[in-house]
């Protein structure tokens, strides 16, 4: 049972005991403004939950709009982090390469200088 109280000027009721009981009269028009009056209610009391409702699942959208942030941030964080590993690891790899394209330079030289020395004790042990 619910209880609802208007109150209007021209909404007086008229009241009547019966058996310990205090009863209210309206007349029908009466009733009619009373009836607009609990219909108006239980609409904005349905609105009133439906925007509670909506605002509760937006809520819960902005919490997981909020962590979807935060995880994109860390993986962003991550992947500059494998960037910078990357480009730490080809720097490297370049010095390594300029180190071997060394070497190499150094050893064909040193091969060459060895094949030219050769020939020329052969050419003078040859000569003598």
């Amino acid at each position: 049972m619910m209880s609802f109280s208007v109150s209007s000027q021209s909404l007086t009721p008229k009241v009547q005991v019966q058996n310990k009981d205090t009863l209210f009269c309206f007349t029908i028009p009466q009733s009619k403004v009373i009836a607009k009056h609990l219909e108006n209610s239980r609409y904005c009391d349905s609105v009133l939950t439906q925007t509670e409702n909506e605002v509760e699942l937006l809520n819960q959208l902005q919490a997981i709009k909020d962590s979807s942030l935060l995880i994109m941030k860390m993986k962003t964080e991550n992947q500059q982090s494998i960037i910078t590993n990357q480009d730490v690891q080809i720097g490297n790899l370049n010095i390594d390469l300029k180190q071997s394209e060394k070497k190499f330079r150094q050893e064909r030289w040193q091969k060459r200088l060895f094949a030219t020395g050769t020939f020329i004790f052969a050419v003078l042990t040859i000569i003598k």
